[in-house]
């Protein structure tokens, strides 16, 4: 008899293996053909502070070094950077370049940008380049057109976005370009009234400026609806940021697994993540507190492969929701990777949009993924699931974590 039970677990084993082995198998084939890189939450970034004259437009434009290392049409004298000698001697190529990346109309006149400065400055910890650009009209301007042109060079992200902070007629507004969203109309601050409908504000849209006049012209927000628009434009990245962020899905489903489908602890685990990234995303965005990407994206992983180990070796539950939200700290630190240098003194409006963004893509996360939960534990498994799925998770995230070491 004791040899029959002997045989038996014998048999349990090797079935419970060859079931290990195959789920390996395909979670690295997963990792192979689904799994972000190394760096997940930083992208190519650009910055426009812009003021508005009557007839001038003082455009300052921002880009990353590495960027603009790309589409410099010199090759750069400090191999992958480029020297401030270089920079102070390149103005007319800088021109040339401008040129094409960003168009200005003034009713319906092209204007011609003369780049004033050109040298290194850190936005956001990020080595970047500054350009200072004038736009200069031969008269008041009723209506200007912007366009931002950066995202069609070769070796710029095509994600590439831009955060652009206009002065106009004594108010303040943000507007974040991206490849589908790249034109910005403004009031001048001298038109009257009936001269625009605009009152002053700025729209978006995607139609390609011309010299001459286009059939159809870009809608304007009024200045009652540009706070609607920043509210918008900020939920809506916040929501795409963790979506998009495999790393932050990955997580959240460890804790959902944590929880063991029981309300309470959902709540616990899920209000303790949150207040942690919340706390970091304030202080990195303010840019009161930094931590590397260097340091951020590797403990992100690490924090995925801890949630898995302990879902297997369940520990204490106070001192999961203690190390969730220590861990939620780190995960803030991330998101805010997408506002840090963005806000220019204007950030309670997008801040509190972005964190409600995020907020917003958590909780639709949590809504869909709980019912699957329970629906997979009703099911007749003869295995433990929960096991295996948070194996699953800390496969990926140890992947990541080796990745983001080693790059």
């Amino acid at each position: 008899m004791s040899r029959a039970k002997s045989l038996d677990k014998g048999n349990k084993a090797v079935r419970l293996l060859k079931k290990s082995f195959i789920v390996i198998i395909l979670t690295v084939t997963a990792i192979l053909t689904v799994a972000a890189p190394g760096w997940a939450h930083f992208s190519s970034a650009g910055y426009s502070d812009i003021q508005v004259g009557s007839d001038t437009i003082s455009y300052h434009l921002s880009l990353l070094e590495q960027d603009l290392v790309h589409i410099f049409p010199d090759k750069p004298d400090g191999g992958d950077k480029i020297s401030d000698k270089q920079l102070a001697a390149s103005l007319g190529t800088l021109s040339r370049l401008v040129d094409d990346g960003i168009i200005v109309t003034g009713d319906g006149k092209v204007g011609n940008g003369t780049i004033t400065a050109a040298k290194h400055e850190k936005r956001a910890s990020m080595e970047m380049i500054g350009i200072d650009i004038q736009y200069r009209f031969a008269g008041p301007v009723k209506r200007y057109l912007m366009q931002y042109n950066f995202f069609w060079y070769n070796g710029v992200d095509v994600n590439h976005s831009n955060y652009a902070t206009i002065h106009v007629g004594g108010q303040t507004i943000e507007q974040v370009l991206g490849s589908q969203n790249y034109i910005v109309q403004v009031q001048g601050p001298g038109a009257s009234a009936a001269g625009s409908p605009s009152g002053g504000a700025a729209a978006t849209t995607t139609k390609t400026i011309t010299a001459s006049a286009s059939s159809k012209q870009p809608t304007v927000l009024t200045a009652e609806t540009s706070g609607w628009s920043t509210l918008r434009t900020y939920v809506v990245m916040g929501m795409e940021h963790i979506w998009s962020g495999l790393d932050h899905m990955l997580f959240l489903f460890g804790l959902l697994l944590a929880a063991e489908q029981k309300v309470w602890k959902i709540v616990r685990l899920i209000t303790a993540f949150t207040i942690g990234h919340c706390v970091t995303l304030v202080l990195s965005s303010l840019e009161v507190a930094y931590l590397s990407p260097r340091i951020v994206e590797p403990l992100i992983a690490l924090s995925i492969v801890y949630i898995a180990i302990e879902n297997i070796w369940k520990k204490k539950e106070n001192v999961r929701v203690v190390v969730t939200m220590l861990f939620g700290l780190v995960h803030g630190f991330g998101f805010a990777e997408v506002l840090r240098g963005t806000l220019s003194g204007h950030m309670a409006l997008p801040l509190f949009s972005f964190n409600l963004g995020v907020e917003i893509g958590q909780l639709v996360v949590v809504a869909i993924v709980i019912p699957l939960l329970i629906a997979v534990r009703r099911l007749p498994i003869r295995f433990n699931w929960n096991v295996y799925a948070s194996g699953i998770v800390g496969i990926f995230g140890l992947y990541w974590l080796l990745e983001r070491v080693l790059a």
